[in-house]
């Protein structure tokens, strides 16, 4: 019997990538778009392939779209959380309006599909859900904390599923990307707030986004996409992966670096602008399989 996945906030980035990897790969794949008239034609290429329109904070459309993709396929095999947008700016000047939001896509969102999906792995006995993070659930940056400690929360609830739903074969894993060219960089919710504030925070906000801008081009979301790949395959292995060279370097020195050595590191890197030598080794961490990466100015964010 063909396999079958489900994955959220499949438009682009990662989400794509990943529908794009299974349906080549002979999956049937379950995709949710937040606007379907605006992605109609995505993925017409491929027949094993079907949108759905989704927003994850609308829990009654979540519970309506789960059934009716249990309803349409034989069986779902994989669900991947991947739905989500970054919040960025000073948290003082992030309004609690701002972070509330970050949490229900991000966290609640998460929660919502993922107990959607439980009964119908717990009654055929086995499944698998991966719920993608970030990096910042491993070391949390400057002026994302909403965003990071969002996907602290999503590492939280992986650990704890893992265990809870084990005794019906049903795995949870989790992966971490570093920097990767996906659009949550060019949908950035603004929370830079009054400017009369913000002047306080401008120019060490500023050292830390030029050092983003100083790497024009990063891990390419089909690195992600094969990561997703190799996890689905097994329910055994690895719970908690890691990806990007950026991602890997921070995570291990982080385990070897002193706490308050380690934090001096980063508050480094918002009191002075990145040099030459750090851009040039920030860009060889990326590797070779890498895509631009078009970052905009922060933005407030629709619905």
């Amino acid at each position: 019997m063909k396999k079958t996945l489900f994955i959220t906030g499949a438009s682009s980035g990662i989400g794509k990538a990943t529908v794009e990897l299974f349906a080549e790969r002979g999956w049937n794949v379950a995709a949710t778009v937040r606007n379907l008239a605006a992605h109609h034609d995505l993925f017409a290429q491929y027949s094993n392939v079907r949108l759905y329109e989704l927003d994850v904070t609308n829990f009654e459309q979540v519970a309506e779209v789960a059934s009716a993709v249990i309803a349409q396929f034989p069986t779902i095999d994989i669900v991947v959380n991947n739905a989500g947008y970054c919040l960025m700016g000073p948290t003082e000047t992030s309004t609690l309006e701002q972070i509330k939001e970050q949490y229900e896509t991000n966290v609640f969102g998460v929660f919502a599909v993922i107990k959607a999906f439980i009964p119908h792995f717990r009654a055929k006995q086995n499944g698998m859900f991966i719920n993608i993070a970030s990096s910042s659930a491993q070391f949390n940056y400057p002026y994302i904390a909403a965003y990071g400690s969002s996907k602290w929360a999503v590492r939280g609830l992986t650990e704890s599923l893992g265990i809870e739903l084990a005794p019906f074969n049903i795995s949870v894993k989790a992966i971490y990307p570093g920097t990767h060219a996906t659009k949550i960089f060019t949908k950035l919710d603004d929370g830079t707030g009054e400017a009369r504030v913000f002047q306080e925070y401008q120019a060490n906000y500023e050292n830390f986004t030029s050092a983003q801008a100083s790497i024009p081009e990063v891990t390419s979301p089909t690195n992600i996409a094969n990561e997703i790949w190799k996890a689905a395959q097994t329910h055994n292995g690895q719970l908690h992966i890691i990806s990007g060279g950026d991602a890997k370097l921070f995570a291990f020195l982080k385990k070897m670096l002193p706490e308050r050595i380690f934090q001096n590191v980063q508050i480094r890197s918002i009191m002075q602008p990145v040099s030459s030598s750090e851009a040039a080794f920030a860009r060889w961490l990326m590797g070779s399989n890498t895509d631009k990466l078009n970052v905009l100015q922060p933005r407030k964010r629709t619905h």
